[in-house]
């Protein structure tokens, strides 16, 4: 802040020197701040004076340029916390991501012309560009309101909104707004402290990123609200205050503490809020209604899960992990703060499949909740389920679990507590399957086991971690492995544990999709040859695959029955209609029908996969020959009561799962068309089996 000697114009007018490094007319001067050619001469002058005291080298006034602030008096001003903020003056040769970035913190801070030519300027760009970033800003942020002025542009949204804006720009560690935050001027170890301790009261173990996240969150907090920009009327006091304990008290603490008794309800509120939503290793702050709530959902989620997968994931320890994530989970979508990553963005590419299970899994989170999960926090649960069966959970000791990691020979570290060492966990072990991986650790379990015996020769860390600390050597990798990370990796493991490694295809097929990059393949099928024969001499590339036959393939005409519901018809009947096609053809046996009714009455109506439509399943192991799908479509719908729970059902599938996931294509096709709300209305109402067929298809 300012000293108190300096008019409050005066200091508006200092700031706005330090962000620009050229030259200021006096009509700009006067235009910007509104005040007549007297005024902006007092004030300048009123800042002369002051610079003169304080030591510092006073603004300079060339003749028919204007005046300008030197950048020895700039730096000094930051040094001693005169003025706070960041020079715009290294504003040249940004990145689109960076400018981008800088606009929004300058529309944020509000104290600037954010004008078009001003900001081409700034940016040393055509106004084009400039044009071009606003309407990137737009795609965004949608719901962002950019007004004109005639100072500029200015941001036209409530606080709440501009808070989310930093929310998602810091989720996706955006450095430039990361480096603004920690120039604002405040202690970064005291806001840091100050989240670290906030766990005791809360009875939250946030992870490592959760707790920088909030530092930076804090940080900021306190710099709008010290600018009289509020966060009022924020809803859902009374339900936060009924469903936790300490989560108020704790917020409403450490305002008094930045504050000094002085806060706002609704600030309590959104900071009370942005601290549920934080992935945490543990939680304890939940009233015991929504603990079993949430228990419940976890165990139904994975029990759909293995229905759909036919892996076995569930004990208790997998779903304590998957509850305390699904907290998170919960909390950002009944509070509407959303969750995005750059993580997630690869992770929605890569397992397509995983996520479209993951989406009928998660059904009783949804009713839960009443409305639809974002597909981003499906991609965040959806990592669980990718390494649940391989993830060695346990409920064993701190000591036990870094004797353990010990005897490791590969390290796994990951700081996100999103579950990314977890895949990565599965995808590496199921790669090399002669390699000791560690569980997942954090970064800092690595001390404790270096100061045992260990026999660990290599660490590979999704999160950023200082090389030189360690005795080992450190490779870092994406959370999903990139084509260069799986050479990267195979490079390493053959460096330190060549008596361990295997033939593994996976690495042609990186390499040659790094090449691809960079040239064109003529003959791909004589360089993968090729390359196979430098990197493995004498052995050839294993090319079977196992045939996944497809929707098309398998929902032939004779699968598809069109069905009369009388007063009498149940269920059953609809059952036995689906599986008699299959049985027919010798895709299932007759007790398979029995298991799925077993199932039914033992956990209730289990998949229903969308409204009305219910797919029927059962083990391989109880009767599925080949794999195989049959469609019953009702012209009423039947219901199905058992176990308290009671739904419609006006189409059913009864699928045969085959003996090793021949299913898996067929059920992600089949659940992108049952999430299509359009495609199935018209399906539901069809009257030809012909007309279903090809909707479907």
């Amino acid at each position: 802040m300012m000293e108190k000697d300096l008019s409050k114009g005066a200091e508006q007018l200092l700031n706005h020197f330090t962000k620009f490094n050229k030259f200021i007319t006096l009509k700009e001067i006067m235009e910007l701040f509104e005040v007549s050619r007297r005024t902006a001469f007092n004030r300048l002058s009123e800042i002369n004076t002051y610079l003169r005291e304080e030591g510092i080298t006073e603004i300079q006034n060339v003749p028919n340029h204007g005046y300008k602030l030197l950048n020895d008096a700039k730096e000094t001003l930051f040094k001693k916390k005169i003025v706070k903020g960041v020079p715009v003056e290294n504003f040249q040769d940004l990145s689109k991501e960076n400018r981008l970035s800088e606009i929004i913190w300058l529309l944020i801070d509000g104290h600037y012309n954010v004008s078009i030519n001003k900001l081409s300027e700034m940016f040393n760009c055509s106004r084009n560009t400039i044009i071009k970033d606003f309407k990137a800003i737009n795609q965004l942020f949608p719901e962002i309101n950019i007004i004109t002025t005639n100072r500029g542009r200015k941001l036209n949204n409530n606080e709440r909104y501009i808070r989310l804006m930093i929310y998602e720009l810091l989720q996706r560690n955006n450095q430039s707004i990361k480096s603004h935050i920690k120039k604002i001027g405040v202690d970064w170890n005291g806001y840091y402290k100050l989240v670290v301790d906030s766990q005791k009261s809360l009875e939250m173990d946030f992870s490592e990123n959760s707790i920088t996240l909030l530092t930076y969150l804090l940080i900021f907090f306190e710099w709008r609200i010290s600018n009289n920009n509020i966060v009022t009327n924020e809803k859902d006091y009374y339900w936060i205050a009924e469903n936790t304990h300490g989560v108020l008290t704790t917020s409403e603490g450490i305002f008094n503490k930045l504050f000094k008794g002085v806060y706002y309800s609704g600030e309590v509120v959104f900071l009370s809020k942005v601290m549920l939503c934080s992935q945490v290793m543990d939680i304890g702050c939940v009233n015991v209604g929504l603990y079993e709530d949430m228990t419940k959902i976890s165990r139904k989620i994975v029990f759909r899960y293995e229905q759909l997968t036919n892996e076995q994931l569930a004990n208790d320890s997998f779903i304590k992990v998957l509850s305390n994530h699904l907290y998170a989970t919960f909390f950002r979508v009944k509070f509407h703060l959303p969750y995005v990553s750059n993580e997630v963005d690869e992770i929605k590419k890569k397992y397509p499949k995983l996520i479209q299970f993951t989406v009928i899994a998660c059904e009783p989170l949804e009713k839960y909740l009443n409305e639809r999960i974002p597909v981003n926090e499906i991609a965040l649960i959806c990592l669980y389920f990718g390494s649940g069966e391989e993830t060695e959970y346990s409920d064993i000791g701190e000591s036990d679990r870094i004797q353990k990691a010990a005897l490791a020979e590969i390290l796994l570290v990951c700081s996100s507590g999103i579950g990314t060492s977890e895949m990565l966990y599965s995808e590496l072990s199921k790669k090399y399957p002669l390699i000791k991986f560690s569980m997942p650790l954090e970064i800092k379990d690595l001390s404790k086991v270096f100061k045992i015996k260990y026999q660990s020769k290599l660490i590979i860390s999704t999160a950023s971690i200082e090389k030189n600390n360690y005795p080992i050597p450190v490779i870092k990798v994406k959370a999903v492995l990139t084509n260069r990370d799986q050479v990267v990796i195979e490079d390493e493991f053959r460096k330190y544990l060549p008596l361990k490694m295997e033939h593994n295809t996976d690495v042609i097929s990186h390499l040659m999709n790094i090449i691809s990059e960079y040239a064109e393949i003529n003959d791909s099928k004589k360089l993968r040859s090729d390359l196979d024969d430098f990197i493995y001499p004498n052995k050839s590339i294993n090319t079977n695959k196992l045939n996944r036959p497809s929707l098309r393939e398998l929902l032939t005409l004779r699968n598809i029955k069109i069905m009369h519901v009388n007063k009498n018809t149940t269920w059953l009947d609809v059952l036995h209609t689906g599986c008699r096609m299959l049985s027919q053809q010798e895709i299932i046996e007759p007790r398979y029908e029995n298991e799925i009714v077993k199932l039914i009455k033992k956990y209730g109506p289990y998949m229903l996969i969308s409204d009305d439509i219910f797919m029927a399943h059962a083990s391989p192991k109880n009767g599925s020959n080949r794999v195989g799908i049959s469609m019953v479509l009702l012209d009423n719908p039947v219901i199905i009561a058992e176990k308290n729970q009671k739904v419609n059902v006006s189409c059913m599938f009864v699928l045969s799962p085959g003996s090793n996931h021949e299913h898996d294509r067929v059920l992600e096709e089949l659940i992108s068309i049952v999430r299509n709300t359009e495609k199935i209305n018209k399906i539901l109402v069809s009257k030809d089996k012909l007309e279903i067929r090809k909707l479907m298809l």
